[in-house]
C-alpha cells in the first residue's frame, strides 16, 4: 500500500512573517504601506545600532545611528549602494581629513578648508565617493588629529552604514525591481485611462482630462527610468523582460495611443456626424479589446491566479474598425472633401495601436499568457 505523504510547508520564518505583513497591510493605499515600512526599517536600524554600538567605546555612537538612518534607501538596491559608496567615501575622507591635518597644523580651519575641497574635487569625478568630504572635515576639525580618533569617527560611520544596509534587506524588503514594476503599472493603468478618453473622442473632445492624464503618464514614465537606474539586484521582470526594454515598450504603446487620440479628436472636424456616429461601435470595441489585453498584462505582472490568457480579439477588432473607417473614407466625397485624409489618420492610428500591444503582450507577459 503507497503511503501518500503530507506536503511539507518550507517556508522559512522570515518569510512567513514578510508574507503575515503585506497580508495585514494589503488594504492601505501604497504611500502609506511605503511609510509604514520604511518607518519599520528605520526603527529597526536605529534600534539594532544602538545596542550593538553603544557598548563599544572606541566608536561613536551618535555618527554610527546618523550613518544608518543616511543609508536605508527606498529598495533593498539602493540601500546596498548607498552603503557601498557611503562606506567607500568614509574611508577616503578620513584618511584625507588625518594626513591634511597631520601635515598643516596649526588652525584647524586651513586643513579643513584644504580637507573638503579636495574631498569634493574627488567626489566631482567619482560622484559615488562625495560622502569623503563629512568624513574629512569631521577628522580635519579635530584639534590634535590623531590615528585613534580618525579610525571612531570612520568605524562609527561604516558600522553604521553597514546595520542600516542590513535592516533594509531583512526588514520588510523591497527590491529594486519591484518597484519598476510598480511604476510600470501605474503607466500601463494611465494607458488604460486614454483609451477610455479616446473612445469618448468620438462625440467629444476633454482637452483638460486629457493633458491631465498625459501630465500623470509622463511622471510615471520618469520614475520608472529612475528606478531601472536604482535596481542593482536584478535587470529584468519577473516574466524574464529586461527593465529598460519594458519601459521602452510601455512608451511605444502610449505614443502609439496618442497618435490614436489626435487622429480621433483633432480629425472630427473633418468628419461628417453620421460617419462619426456610425465608426464610434468599431472605437468602442478596440478600446473594450485593447483594455482587456492590458488587464491582463497587469494581472500577469503582479503574479495574480487565475491570470489566464485573453483571446487576442484586438487584431479582429482593429481590422473590423479599420474596414469600417476605409469604407466610410469613399463616401460623401463632394460634401466632406477632406473626410478621406481624416480617416487614413484614424486608421493609422488603430494598425499602431495593434501593433504596439502585440510587441508589449510579448514583452511583459509571461508565454502561457501571451
Amino acid at each position: 500500500m503507497q503511503t501518500v505523504m503530507a506536503p511539507q510547508d518550507h517556508t522559512s520564518p522570515k518569510h512567513g512573517t514578510l508574507d503575515r505583513l503585506r497580508a495585514v497591510t494589503s488594504h492601505l493605499p501604497r504611500p502609506r504601506r511605503e511609510l509604514l515600512r520604511i518607518g519599520l526599517q528605520t526603527a529597526a536600524a536605529t534600534l539594532a545600532t544602538y545596542l550593538l554600538i553603544a557598548g563599544i567605546d572606541a566608536l561613536d555612537l551618535s555618527w554610527a545611528i546618523i550613518s544608518a538612518l543616511l543609508t536605508i534607501g527606498m529598495s533593498a538596491d539602493l540601500s546596498y549602494t548607498n552603503a557601498v559608496n557611503r562606506t567607500a567615501g568614509a574611508c577616503l575622507g578620513a584618511v584625507i581629513g588625518l594626513l591634511l591635518g597631520l601635515l598643516i597644523g596649526g588652525a584647524a580651519i586651513y586643513a579643513l578648508l584644504v580637507a573638503v575641497i579636495l574631498a569634493n574635487m574627488i567626489a566631482t569625478i567619482w560622484p559615488s565617493l562625495q560622502y569623503g568630504a563629512v568624513t574629512a572635515a569631521i577628522v580635519a576639525l579635530e584639534p590634535d588629529p590623531e590615528l585613534a580618533a580618525a579610525v571612531s569617527r570612520t568605524g562609527a560611520i561604516v558600522a553604521g552604514t553597514v546595520i542600516g544596509a542590513v535592516a533594509s534587506f531583512l526588514v520588510w524588503p523591497v527590491r529594486g525591481r519591484d518597484r519598476v514594476e510598480i511604476a510600470l503599472l501605474d503607466t500601463l493603468g494611465d494607458c488604460k485611462d486614454l483609451l477610455t478618453l479616446i473612445d469618448q473622442g468620438v462625440s467629444t473632445d476633454e482637452h483638460e482630462d486629457r493633458d491631465a492624464v498625459h501630465r500623470r503618464f509622463l511622471q510615471h514614465l520618469e520614475i520608472a527610468r529612475s528606478r531601472v537606474d536604482e535596481a542593482r539586484g536584478s535587470s529584468a521582470l519577473r516574466t524574464g523582460t529586461g527593465l529598460r526594454s519594458a519601459v521602452r515598450g510601455v512608451e511605444s504603446l502610449w505614443h502609439a495611443l496618442v497618435i490614436l487620440d489626435r487622429a480621433v479628436t483633432a480629425e472630427r472636424g473633418d468628419i461628417s456626424d453620421s460617419a462619426l456616429k456610425s465608426l464610434a461601435p468599431a472605437v468602442d470595441a478596440v478600446q473594450d479589446s485593447a483594455k482587456r489585453q492590458i488587464d491582463s498584462i497587469i494581472a500577469a505582472m503582479k503574479g495574480l491566479h487565475g491570470a489566464a490568457r485573453v483571446p487576442d480579439d484586438l487584431r479582429d477588432a482593429v481590422a473590423q474598425a479599420r474596414d469600417h473607417a476605409a469604407g466610410l473614407a469613399s463616401r460623401n466625397a463632394t460634401d466632406w472633401p477632406h473626410q478621406a485624409r481624416a480617416l487614413h489618420a484614424v486608421i493609422f492610428g488603430l494598425n499602431e495601436t495593434e501593433r504596439q500591444m502585440d510587441q508589449l503582450r510579448r514583452r511583459l507577459a509571461p508565454p502561457d499568457v501571451r
